[in-house]
């Protein structure tokens, strides 16, 4: 017979305010970067006042300020498909790399679940796991190409492998590796990738791990991830996910990136529009909900104005995701803009998001340990 202990994800308290020497004396840093930029994860101030609308400021519908990148700043970015980063963040990527920064980019998964995609590349109405398989490798290939554009290595794409529409189902119905999650398209319920422990599986608490031991391992200065508001459930989720592993190594390490970054790619309007910047600030974690709607409405906007060679490198970036270009090429375009926009999250927001959303849920969770640690008993 199996024993299986349950139990559910505690929710911490988090006091109202936390002064920047308390948070500067608790907290191990991770560079002279993370030193430097840690004020400002605590001392955000107001909302700059509202930018004058200019034809060179494509996010002028919503109060904002300046992005500045240090020189050696160690970046890792979460990707919830290939293409995500050329569109969100190939400025922001070139201007650290141009910095002699270090840049990861962590892809969640392989973008290997877009049905009309594949049916346009097998030619075939009825398609196979091994055509969605296929395809998974071919996105892997532009996005390696795409951040080469950038001034990337190869060697710093990270591909985790986890189920391409499905993000969203680790979190609420897939937590436990007792019970991993099906992928429709590739039939896979473990990401397949080598040197992989055999205990990884698709849940939420092994995605939530492999987030975590990949920050550790690489030390960023600064986490850029989805949204938690981004429409695409996709990105919602891995967004929840990467402030889950945050605030794990802060409430069992006292470590975490002195900034936070997220940013948009699927809301509505967003990024051409206006109506997009009416709507940001009353929404929660998928950009319908409430939750998290309060914790998330004093989020500060920030914008990196780009050269032209940087949108020069943006577009060349864009291109190299070759399969996408027949089914978004529009939507491709309506990211080339002067200036890259991110959401600057306090160390209130990363804690207390994903411990809302938890509570929500109210998904059980085997332990807080790794996914590796967990015991089961006959």
């Amino acid at each position: 017979m199996f024993v299986f202990v349950i139990i559910f994800r505690p929710v911490f308290g988090f006091p109202e305010e936390l002064t920047t020497a308390d948070y500067l004396q608790n907290i191990s840093v991770f560079s002279p970067v993370a030193a430097n930029s840690a004020k400002d994860m605590l001392q955000q101030g107001r909302h700059p006042e509202e930018a004058v609308a200019s034809k060179f400021d494509p996010f002028c519908s919503i109060a904002h300020g300046k992005l500045s990148v240090p020189p050696g700043t160690r970046l890792m970015i979460f990707v919830p498909h290939p293409d995500d980063e050329s569109l969100a963040a190939a400025g922001l990527i070139q201007r650290v790399i141009e910095g002699e920064g270090k840049v990861r980019a962590m892809f969640v998964t392989n973008g290997d679940g877009y049905k009309y995609a594949v049916r346009l590349r097998v030619k075939n109405a009825r398609v196979t796991a091994k055509d969605f398989i296929e395809y998974g490798k071919k996105r892997q290939e532009e996005a390696v190409q795409a951040l080469c554009e950038l001034g990337v290595q190869p060697e710093d794409a990270t591909f985790l492998g986890f189920p391409d529409d499905g993000i969203d189902d680790l979190w609420e119905s897939h937590w436990s590796n007792v019970h991993p999650f099906l992928s429709p398209h590739t039939l896979f319920d473990r990401p397949h990738r080598k040197g992989l422990k055999r205990w990884v599986k698709y849940s939420g608490v092994s995605l939530r791990d492999e987030i975590e031991r990949a920050i550790k391992e690489f030390s960023p200065d600064w986490v850029v991830l989805p949204d938690p508001r981004d429409h695409h459930p996709d990105h919602a989720a891995a967004g929840v996910f990467v402030l889950d592993a945050l605030e794990t190594l802060y409430s069992n390490e006292d470590i975490i990136p002195a900034r936070v970054l997220t940013y948009l790619v699927h809301y509505k309007n967003y990024p051409q529009a206006q109506g997009w910047s009416e709507e940001i600030c009353g929404t929660g974690v998928g950009g319908f909900s409430k939750i998290s709607g309060k914790t998330l409405a004093d989020t500060n906007w920030l914008t990196l104005t780009l050269s032209p060679e940087e949108v020069e490198g943006k577009r060349r970036a864009l291109l190299s995701h070759a399969s996408q270009l027949q089914m978004l090429q529009w939507f491709f375009r309506n990211f080339l803009l002067p200036s890259e926009m991110y959401g600057s999250l306090t160390l209130t927001q990363v804690i207390t998001v994903p411990q809302e959303y938890a509570a929500y849920y109210g998904h059980p969770v085997v332990s807080d340990e790794p996914a590796e640690k967990i015991e089961v008993t006959q």
